[in-house]
């Protein structure tokens, strides 16, 4: 039976995407929807085609598809998500990017309620709070979507890394007899093949213990100890030598003999250090430096990995951390999981790890930078805020959603910050003249008074002779469209510490915070960037 007028209203207020408009607003869209019905097993759409339509689900159910990429053969079609009564699919239609959308499939007989993207983008257009309404429900879309296809994929993955494991351990078991000359002599030939094919059975060993730690890492307090850093530095210089030697590439190690200890379990530790010392000397060429130095705060111990290589794009930088992302330099071996794996590693030891390309000392070249807390000299019932040298900042945080306001609160009230939340530009302003914060994260478009004007009116009182403040712009709006807006209405740089695009993951964000605070607190006053 075809849902009637009624029907799809109470569909709409059921649904994550529109029922937060208001009676004319949902009169509105009502307007725009058309009904299609699909059969079982009919394709609606497929992933790379055109979008035209956002589709809300009336009954039945939509399972949503996407292409998975491991190397450049391994092709797979994984289905990230079902698509209920009440839920929206086809987000794409409401973006200037027209192909980003997955495959749609009928699993039952299904009933659609389709809105063209195009006539709903020109309502918005003259209704602001529409606009902001469906980008915020977009975005949560988005989010959730993309959570659940890496969930799906961990999934997928760590159940076959369990069954290829235990015939690559058989493999390498026959391999060493061979070499080791259990099974009769070999002669040189031969054993540099199969020392050849020894090399590449553990290279896959380690791909898929990669593999299988993408969806869990078991980090236990219990399992912790007091480590030499000193000590793990000489023990992965060890380790990554061999391969360094051959592309002539040279490892520097700074590390102080003398430097506190830190709390930690050695082989995860170990394992990160590996992995960026690794990296570093792959995408160092012939005749380059890779470098390790220590610099030690009030309560951490930062261990920086430098080198002289090719470095990393702007466009790519902010991925680096993602899993099985593999950067332009599609040749490079391996999954893309090794950083990713080492950010949760490091996170669980109540440390952090950021990248900076180029180095900021040598202008060339990537660095990367972890935390670690020291061993406290009253041993280790330190109390945990006291880990984090930047706990109890004050920080302002101004956007016009609460239900953002509130999470993005929530992230940094984790940590241990003081959060004043604010609902607009005027408020902001009157925020930081009253508490001076350490930090302000700043939506861009809100009522009364947006983001724009909150950071001209700042700029006007530095150059007045006031004390600037550190903001980062967390923001739905590209960055490259902000700034472009900001310098045609000012003809002056766009002045912030860091531009976040929501949805902003919570391990980013208080990363991103984390890494502005300690710099500012080292240099004791906030550092202009544009």
């Amino acid at each position: 039976m075809m849902p009637g007028i009624a029907d799809k209203r109470e569909i709409f207020k059921e649904s994550r995407m529109f029922r937060f408009l208001n009676d004319e607003q949902m009169d509105l869209i009502l307007d725009l929807c058309r009904d299609e019905f699909y059969e079982a097993g009919v394709r609606i759409h497929s992933e790379g085609e055109r979008a035209e339509n956002l589709y809300v689900v009336a009954y039945g159910r939509v399972r949503l598809e996407m292409e998975m990429r491991i190397g450049s053969r391994s092709r797979k079609q994984v289905t990230v998500d079902v698509a209920s009564k009440g839920e929206v699919f086809g987000w794409p239609s409401l973006t200037e990017q027209p192909i980003h959308r997955m495959t749609a499939v009928a699993i039952e007989n299904t009933q659609l309620l389709a809105i063209s993207g195009e006539l709903l983008l020109k309502h918005c257009e003259t209704d602001a709070d529409l606009y902001r309404k469906v980008a915020n429900a977009v975005i949560n879309v988005v989010s959730d979507r993309l959570a659940s296809a890496k969930q799906t994929l961990a999934h997928v993955l760590s159940v076959a890394s369990h069954d290829l494991r235990a015939p690559l351990a058989t493999i390498h078991s026959c391999l060493d007899a061979l070499l080791g000359g259990f099974a009769g002599d070999i002669d040189g030939t031969q054993r540099e093949l199969l020392a050849g094919s020894r090399q590449r059975i553990l290279d896959l060993t380690h791909m898929v213990d990669n593999i299988l730690e993408i969806s869990h890492i078991e980090i236990r307090k219990g399992d912790f100890e007091q480590i030499s850093i000193p000590e793990l530095v000489e023990k992965s210089i060890d380790d990554v030598q061999g391969p360094a030697q051959q592309r002539d590439v040279r490892i520097v190690n700074n590390v102080p003999s003398n430097t506190p200890l830190v709390l930690g379990i050695p082989a995860r530790l170990l394992q990160v250090l590996n992995n960026l010392l690794s990296n570093a000397v792959k995408f160092t060429p012939s005749g380059g430096t890779v470098s390790i130095d220590i610099e030690e705060t009030k309560n951490y111990i930062l261990t920086k990995v430098s080198d002289t290589g090719i470095g990393i794009s702007k466009e790519e930088i902010h991925k680096i951390f993602d899993d099985f992302y593999r950067g332009i330099r599609v040749d490079a071996e391996g999954a893309g999981l090794g950083l990713g794996i080492a950010k949760r590693i490091i996170e669980a030891h109540r440390g952090m790890i950021y990248v900076e390309s180029p180095c900021p000392e040598t202008g060339v070249g990537t660095r990367f930078t972890f935390t670690l807390p020291k061993v406290s000299p009253g041993g280790d019932d330190q109390e945990k805020d006291e880990l984090r040298p930047t706990h109890g900042a004050k920080i302002v945080v101004a956007d016009d959603d609460p239900h953002m306001l509130r999470v993005t609160s929530l992230f940094l009230q984790s940590q241990g910050y003081q959060v004043f939340g604010v609902s607009d530009g005027e408020e902001a302003l009157a925020k930081v003249d009253e508490i001076a914060p350490d930090l302000l994260i700043l939506d861009l478009l809100m009522p009364r008074m947006d983001g724009f004007e909150v950071c001209k009116r700042i700029e006007e009182k530095v150059a007045q002779g006031g004390k600037r403040v550190a903001i980062i712009i967390l923001s739905a709006v590209r960055e490259d469209s902000s700034r472009r807006r900001y310098e045609l209405e000012t003809k002056t740089a766009f002045k912030y510490d860091a531009y976040l695009v929501k949805p902003i993951a919570p391990p980013e964000l208080i990363q991103n915070v984390e890494k502005i605070l300690l710099r500012y607190k080292a240099v004791g006053n906030p550092k202009e960037e544009s």
